[in-house]
């Protein structure tokens, strides 16, 4: 049983929905001056139904004119049980198979079927209405549906109509259960004395009082200062309800309809909606990068819809889509959607979400389609895999929430189920997990092969080089957490923090060698006031010989200065020599020592300063943390 449900109206226009709920519940939708003036619906109204069990089902009447058939879908998009209703004076008219249409393709699967303005007919006339609905209803979710006959006049068959809503709302589905909390917007307006204020249906999760909200797209947050549901303030609301949210810390411009109000992770706008999409029987073939309106949830963009693996969409068939949308919206996998033609604005299909994204999809790729179809099941193992697989890099929980959509106690029952296929490793408080082991190093060596051959003078590819060139999403740590996964028998070697190909060895050339061997005698003949670099770079192409010597070990650069690996050591014996006596040295005392002047003296102290061999202190150094190392 769905303990919170949304009953919403459906028909032509001036078929009577608006009376009809007037008579239900004694509450007047329409609200608007223009709405009252010409006696139809332009905007979406409100009720509330009291069952007989004590609760409280909440009613959106809707407009049934073709001109505001997108506010008709603004909110039809959270009903749980609907009433289509036909007037008997009229029978069945173009809105009402519109409206037919749209309730099916949003996923509405419980409803009765009303018959109003019976006061106004024969019974001869009343038969023919029925005939011409029983026409209409034949193969659609209805077609089975209850059906009552209604005069909001007389006041003829609404017991019955109350009877049967309490007994219908008891078989409607229920919600599935989410992660997050989304509400998705469908009027805004300022309340004196309160300042902001947004209503809609809230789809997922709950809303409390004192809660820190986004406001999605956008990105705006706010905190919801106050709660209502029905007229009634409450502290707390739960998913099925029509909630009324005062927020505090943004203003009225700043909201629309069509945005969302979200808490929680696991969403994010985006701009490419992959569904499988079904084209009504009436509607002309669906051309791939055809112009369209899409509709989810309470909101309308613009967009072309790419028809993947084929050309386009026949009518009364279905096949997989891709929108690519003008303007970012908020959607996950498993909400309906509608689609309407650009123009002229009809109705034109529908579907449900396989996919939010943010990456065009190819439309010839076999393994597109493949993947979508593993998608489209929904089985938490296979859809956690498909996402990992075609990552290749790691993914965090995070992301892989977001892109599923699976409750985090899905996802992790999944991962465990998936122990012989994916790893996973910890980094910066969150959890990663991969399944292209294999493709992960090939990319990894791939890069090294690369590296190696533009630097072969290079010991290894500095690590985190490495990181930004192959995975720059990952931080420094996560990246060697997943060494450590990778590494193991995978043919790379690590030298300090340098990865290498283990058959990577630096050999010199004839004339590289004796260039290295006149530098190093340069610099061993000059121990402790050696050339400066333009000085050496006279010998001939130094740079990468000095960087494999100081990697080696056989130099230390420090300070702009190249000094010989003997000539730092012997400093460094005689630093280790006068901390065994004094507690502090001056720069003068280690330049007198070294025999040389203060433009060596400096480099080499700050390059002991960096060793932990000395520390500076003021003006003077003293023992360093490694001085006894």
């Amino acid at each position: 049983m769905n303990n919170n449900l949304i009953i919403g109206t459906a028909g032509h226009v001036d078929h009577g929905k608006t009376a009809l709920i007037r008579a239900l519940t004694g509450i007047e939708t329409d609200r608007l001056k223009q709405e009252k003036q010409r006696g139809i619906t332009i905007e979406l109204g409100f009720a509330w139904f009291d069952l007989p069990d004590g609760r409280r089902a909440g009613i959106i009447d809707v407009p049934g004119h073709e001109r505001f058939v997108k506010n008709m879908l603004a909110g039809a998009a959270g009903i749980d049980v609907v009433l289509l209703v036909v007037a008997a004076d009229e029978g069945v008219m173009p809105q009402t198979k519109e409206h037919l249409a749209i309730l099916q393709l949003l996923g509405v699967e419980t409803g009765i079927v009303v018959l109003t303005k019976t006061d106004l007919v024969d019974e001869e006339m009343l038969e023919l209405a029925e005939a011409d609905i029983d026409e209409a209803l034949a193969g659609t979710f209805l077609e089975q549906a209850p059906r009552v006959r209604v005069s909001a006049v007389t006041g003829q068959g609404l017991e019955q109509l109350r009877e049967l809503l309490a007994s219908t709302v008891i078989a409607a589905s229920p919600r599935p259960r989410r992660s997050f909390s989304r509400l998705p917007i469908d009027r805004v307006f300022v309340l004196k004395g309160f300042g902001t204020v947004i209503t809609g249906t809230l789809l997922d999760g709950s809303l409390t009082e004192g809660d820190q909200v986004l406001l999605m797209p956008g990105e705006i947050t706010a905190r919801v200062r106050q709660l209502q549901v029905h007229g009634n303030h409450v502290t707390e609301v739960q998913p099925g309800q029509r909630v009324a949210v005062n927020l505090a810390g943004i203003e009225r411009q700043e909201i629309h309809r069509g945005q969302v109000l979200f808490k929680g992770q696991g969403l994010e706008p985006v701009d490419k909606i992959a569904g499988r999409f079904f084209l009504l029987p009436s509607a002309p073939p669906l051309v791939s990068n055809s112009r369209i309106r899409f509709h989810c949830g309470s909101g309308e963009t613009i967009g072309r819809a790419v028809v993947l693996g084929t050309d386009q969409v026949e009518p009364g068939s279905d096949g997989l889509v891709q929108f690519r949308l003008e303007e970012p919206v908020v959607a996950v996998r498993g909400d309906h959607y509608v689609i309407r033609s650009w123009s002229p604005v009809t109705t034109i299909g529908g579907g449900e979400i396989i996919e939010a994204g943010r990456h065009r999809l190819s439309r010839r790729k076999a393994e597109v389609v493949d993947s979508l179809l593993i998608r489209e099941e929904g089985e938490p193992r296979s859809l956690a895999l498909s996402y990992l697989d075609e990552a290749v890099r790691p993914l965090s929980r995070r992301q892989l929430v977001t892109r599923t959509h699976l409750a985090p106690a899905e996802l992790e029952q999944a991962i465990i189920e998936l122990a012989d296929r994916v790893q996973s490793f910890q980094a910066d408080g969150e959890d990663w997990y991969f399944s292209q082991r294999s493709q992960l190093l090939l990319q990894l060596k791939e890069l090294l092969a690369q590296w190696h051959q533009a630097n072969p003078l290079r010991q290894g590819m500095p690590r985190e080089e490495v990181r930004t060139r192959l995975l720059p999403d990952l931080g420094s740590r996560g990246f060697a957490a997943l060494l450590e996964k990778l590494l193991p028998g995978s043919g790379i070697k690590v030298q300090g923090q340098e990865l290498a190909l283990e058959e990577h060895e630096v050999v010199l050339s004839e004339e590289q060698a004796r260039l290295q061997e006149r530098l190093l005698q340069t610099l061993r003949e000059n121990l402790f006031s050696p050339p400066e670099r333009s000085e050496l770079d006279k010998l001939g192409p130094v740079a990468p010989i000095l960087k494999l010597l100081a990697q080696e070990g056989s130099v230390v650069l420090t300070g702009g200065m190249v000094f010989a690996r003997e000539a730092a050591s012997e400093a460094e014996a005689h630093l280790r020599r006068h901390f065994q006596h004094e507690t502090q040295l001056t720069l003068a005392q280690f330049r007198d020592f070294l025999g040389t002047s203060r433009k060596y003296a400096l480099p080499l102290l700050e390059y002991f300063d960096g060793a932990g061999i000395t520390r500076r202190r003021g003006d003077v150094r003293i023992a360093g943390p490694n001085i006894r190392g």
